[in-house]
């Protein structure tokens, strides 16, 4: 503990303040609403000092941006204006395609990051390419800055292209901000913009790439006075209707859904967003996979509910919203409820959530406050009597109620400290689970420094009686041309925060080490590169034991006809593997190893573009390897067709892994095994115009666990044969999914969507090594047909309001 005080003392001593003078545009008050249509026509313009003199992120980082910018702000009550003229030489070559919201594409863009209470934590963009795509974006300060574009706002813009450049108007209604009260205020502010040709990003406040993050390095937007927070009140009432069509009923499932989201602003600070009877019928599918780890398979959130505005409960990683409306938690409790002559007749894969709810938002003194509630109704399983016919009702999951609070102040230095719990209970059922955890990250006054830490305690069973905790403590030098950090964490083994949030493993102790190193200035024919240098110590924590000794190299290039080289290997010495026998206190022993890549992209700016992946492994002392890779190729037709096509492919040749144990769990079966994957996904999306697309999305994935041999794990974590073994273990798994999708955004924040959806997924003990036969047989298999139409309109109380009085 003294080094690590001496350690921390030493990066904040030898660190001396470096002060560099904001840069600032002065906003000009307007009694005039602008007229949102591309022209910068207004008397206005003519008084207006624009903000100008962009300079470049990259390649000549600091260096004056290709093409200038002039830049005008203006606000009135309402709303924060925006006007910009976007010089460019040769107009014809500007990238201009039409794309879906929120997907910039290969486009010019450019963007404003607004941050009302200027405290380098918080800011909000507004971006838009020249065919007037939008997309908006939350930027978060954390570990690193982290831009949420899961976040939706409702603003006006238009641009036009001309024989100077392209040229935008913004109406950024106050509406979409949170900002005080105070008579005189100066807000964060620095703008982008991308100019593709050149594969150069510009900022008007210099953003300095060997520092850690961006939203600290922003300038000042200066001379707002007087203004107040409006009412922050919007309703999107929806109603949607299903089709679905199931193989083995008789008859299609007709299905009429409706519901609301409200977002209310408490006050300047706060935000309540309210879900009741959701829908998330048209979300793009998850990409099912056979797992033959020890681990569970994580999937990423895709509800907008709970990918937006929830950066507050990032913390200490015991959220993962996917817990809520997940698979019954007591399922079992059908099986083991099987009478004689019994078959579950329906078994439902997800709980019907019927009410979220969160408050979030941060005051101008730094105190973050975020308060989420979930509620899932019952859910059952049917079982059916092969005899009578008769069905009764199992219940595998009582009323469940969610709960994750989180507070977090901002502290000096972009530093900040949190502290966060979450909590599951039931309805009737004695079985709960609750997770406290802080996380903190301190840094120096010059940035260059940090020191992070986390820390957390859970407690889960039917009388909260399985406690366990983790403590993580890292420091860094997280800026400048080398960087490099230590840190070591610690999962107990009872520590299970599974309940409300996603671990892949406790039981461990890992003790990580990194030095990287980037040039960002141009030499030879390269634009930029970086490496790094890594190593991870595992052991197990109880017992105390060696797990794995793991070290590597990573290298990138980025050369100046915009390719991209990525390269990458290491080394993992003798180790035991406590997890893969699926019984506490036994272990699997493996040899050493090394692994390799090989990653090669092309120019993106070209219509046909593509990225090659190749890798592989081997056991010098045994006779297992694997090799994989991937082949993506983009196609880029006109301003409004994208293709895309990409498929992967993973061969590991004698891998072992586990099969089987008897019900003691004494005994452990291993096989020794061929596995295959093979993964093929279509992509194809058409823009119509910037607020009308279609896209469609075609997976098939098959993969093959074949068995040669099977073994008996010894105590000593090797393999012995086993020839009496008779059982059939192989897995054959296809899954195959589409997605289609029309949305169209008839009115500012309100949509309409039209969307098919067709599952298919096949499993059995017999492998089909040929890809067609398995493709043919997903096809004749059971599917799962889905064709839905939905309505969202959005409602502003201050544009209701307005009208009233215009009456």
């Amino acid at each position: 503990m003294k080094t690590i005080i001496i350690i921390v003392s030493f990066f904040f001593v030898i660190s001396p303040l470096f002060c560099q003078e904001k840069k600032s545009v002065e906003i000009q008050n307007i009694s005039k609403p602008l007229v949102i249509d591309g022209i910068l026509d207004e008397e206005v313009y003519l008084k207006g000092s624009p903000a100008k003199d962009f300079v470049q992120l990259q390649p000549y980082n600091g260096k004056p941006s290709f093409q200038p910018s002039e830049v005008y702000f203006f606000y009135d009550q309402t709303a924060v204006y925006v006007g910009a003229m976007l010089y460019d030489s040769a107009p014809d070559s500007i990238f201009n395609y039409f794309s879906e919201r929120d997907n910039i594409g290969m486009s010019d863009y450019f963007g404003v990051y607004l941050d009302p209470y200027n405290q380098g934590q918080l800011a909000y963009g507004f971006f838009i390419t020249p065919a007037g795509v939008q997309t908006d974006i939350k930027a978060v300060k954390s570990d690193f800055d982290y831009e949420d574009d899961n976040w939706n706002a409702v603003w006006e813009s238009k641009t036009r292209i001309t024989e100077k450049g392209w040229v935008i108007e913004m109406r950024i209604p106050y509406s979409t901000l949170r900002f005080s009260e105070k008579a005189g205020q100066t807000w964060g502010l620095n703008m982008f913009r991308n100019i593709r040709r050149y594969n150069s990003n510009n900022s008007w406040s210099l953003v300095d790439r060997k520092v850690s993050g961006f939203i600290h390095q922003e300038g000042n937007l200066t001379g707002i006075k007087d203004i107040k927070p409006p009412v922050r009140l919007a309703f999107s009432p929806y109603a949607a209707t299903y089709l679905e069509y199931k193989e083995k009923s008789a008859t299609p499932d007709f299905v009429y859904k409706g519901g609301l989201d409200l977002k209310y602003g408490i006050n300047e600070s706060f935000t309540l967003d309210m879900m009741l009877i959701p829908d998330f019928g048209q979300i793009q599918s998850d990409d099912k996979e056979l797992n033959l780890s020890p681990y569970e398979l994580y999937y990423s959130e895709k509800r907008q509910f709970f990918t937006e505005g929830t950066e507050l409960f990032d913390r200490a990683g015991i959220f993962y919203s996917r817990r809520i409306g997940a698979h019954p938690k007591f399922s079992d409790r059908a099986d083991n409820s099987l009478n004689s002559n019994e078959v579950i007749d329906y078994n439902p894969n997800e709980t019907q959530l019927i009410n979220a709810t969160k408050i979030s938002g941060r005051t101008q003194n730094g105190w973050g406050v975020g308060l989420l509630n979930a509620m899932t109704l019952p859910s059952y399983s049917t079982l059916k009597d092969t005899l009578t016919g008769a069905k009764r009702k199992v219940e595998i999951q009582p009323f469940t109620n969610y709960n994750v609070s989180v507070v977090d102040k901002t502290l000096k230095n972009n530093s900040y400290i949190s502290l966060i719990n979450s909590n599951m209970s039931m309805l009737d059922e004695p079985f709960g689970a609750n997770v406290t955890a802080t996380e903190f990250q301190l840094r120096d006054k010059s940035k260059k420094f940090a020191v992070k830490g986390k820390g957390g305690i859970s407690a889960r069973g039917d009388n909260y009686d399985e406690t366990g905790y983790f403590a993580y403590l890292g420091l860094e030098k997280n800026s400048g041309n080398l960087q490099f950090g230590t840190s070591q964490e610690i999962y107990s083994d009872k520590y299970n925060p599974n309940d409300l949030g996603y671990l892949r493993s406790n039981n461990r102790l890992l003790t990580e080490s990194y030095i990287y190193y980037q040039i960002i200035e141009p030499f030879w024919v390269i634009r930029e590169c970086s490496g790094n240098l890594w190593w991870d110590h595992i052991r197990v924590f109880n017992p105390a034991k060696l797990s794995d000794n793991e070290m590597g190299l990573n290298a990138r290039a980025l050369f100046k006809n915009n390719y991209r080289l990525n390269i990458n290997g290491g080394f993992a010495s003798n180790g035991y593997d406590y997890y893969e026998p699926r019984v506490k206190g036994r272990y699997f022993y493996k040899p050493y190893y090394y692994f390799y890549n090989v990653n090669i992209t092309t120019d993106k700016r070209k219509p046909i573009n593509a990225f090659l992946h190749y890798g592989g492994f081997n056991q010098p002392t045994t006779d297992q390897y694997g090799y994989w890779g991937d082949v993506e190729v983009n196609f880029r037709i006109g301003q409004r067709l994208e293709l895309e096509y990409s498929n992967s492919f993973r061969n590991e040749i004698n891998d072992q892994g586990y099969v089987d144990k008897t019900s003691d769990e004494d005994t452990i079966y291993f096989a020794k095994r061929d596995v295959k994957t093979f993964e093929n996904v279509l992509s194809t999306s058409y823009a119509f115009n910037n607020k009308a697309s279609v896209s469609i999305r075609a997976r098939h994935y098959w993969s093959g666990a074949a068995n040669k041999s099977y073994f008996q794990l010894q105590d000593d974590g090797r393999l012995n044969d086993d020839l009496s073994y008779s059982q059939n273990k192989d897995e054959n798994y296809n899954a195959f999914n589409v997605d289609l999708i029309f949305r169209w955004i008839f009115a500012p924040g309100s949509e309409l969507s039209l969307a098919w959806k067709n599952a298919i997924s096949e499993s059995g003990n017999k492998v089909i090594t040929e890809y067609w036969r398995n493709f043919d047989k997903t096809w004749q298999s059971n599917q799962i047909n889905s064709f839905s139409m939905k309505i969202l309109y959005y409602i502003d109380y201050n544009n209701l309001r307005r009208g009233k009085r215009q009456i």
